[in-house]
């Protein structure tokens, strides 16, 4: 009988290169999976930031609604007596609100970067039996910050 010999040489160089293939893709996947870790992780921390200034938003409006609750001043007008529900300039500066231009009251809540700006329009209950205010602005805003550096990477300038 007759043996062939087997030649291992071309064997040993396809294995080799699996075994690098391989190595490289888990090392990549190993790689991906921590970068999606850290990922998830800055994406949990702002959107707990951003319910906590919802949270936050929330109370500042009852409170507001709480004060437009308020009776301020009983008028009498020919023999018929009425109330106001208003705001006095007192009552408005207690909730740390501003005035702009346009007769709306912005107030601002900050949490870290993240702010959220209210804007509310105070109803001229003096006119009608209308009490409270209307929200005409609930807006989230994040400061903006430069990227970090990668990995000593050319920043184009």
């Amino acid at each position: 009988m007759k043996h062939i010999p087997v030649r291992l040489g071309p064997l040993a160089l396809l294995l080799t290169v699996v075994a690098i293939c391989m190595t490289v893709l888990g090392l990549l996947t190993f790689s991906t999976a921590r970068a999606d870790l850290a990922m998830a992780q800055k994406l949990a921390a702002s959107t707990q930031q951003r319910y906590e200034l919802e949270a936050e938003g929330q109370a500042f409006l009852q409170e507001a609604a709480e004060a437009a609750g308020k009776e301020f001043v009983t008028k009498a007008t020919g023999g018929v007596s009425y109330k106001i529900y208003g705001f006095t300039q007192e009552a408005l500066s207690a909730l740390g609100m501003e005035k702009d231009e346009n007769g709306v009251y912005w107030k601002e809540l900050s949490h870290d970067s993240q702010t959220l700006r209210i804007g509310l329009d105070f109803a001229d209950a003096a006119d009608h039996e209308g009490k409270g205010f209307t929200v005409v602005c609930w807006q989230f805003s994040r400061e903006w910050q430069a990227p970090e550096e990668i990995g000593g990477l050319w920043a184009g300038e």
